[in-house]
């Protein structure tokens, strides 16, 4: 929903503006910003890839941006995202 802090805050971002004016703006807390990173550490200690979350915390710290996300996710190598598990094809 557009009304998610979290939401409102990646289509402002989305439409060009910085995270700074948007959360200079809100009195609510947008705890995605403070979120990411730490998710994104945590990840990594455990051995966890999360493409999509290192993007959303690589747009929040200032060193990618939005217009370049999907790029950047789309330049991955090709591998295998999951393990079957026992399913047939």
């Amino acid at each position: 929903s557009e009304q998610s802090r979290n939401m409102s805050c990646g289509l402002a971002m989305g439409r060009g503006e910085s995270l700074s004016e948007i959360m200079g703006s809100r009195v609510a807390v947008t705890e995605g910003v403070a979120t990411a990173p730490v998710l994104v550490a945590m990840a990594r200690d455990a051995g966890v890839d999360m493409p999509i979350c290192e993007t959303v915390a690589a747009i929040v710290a200032g060193s990618l941006s939005v217009k370049d996300a999907a790029g950047h996710l789309l330049s991955r190598e090709l591998k295998r995202e999951a393990e079957d598990y026992g399913a047939t094809a």
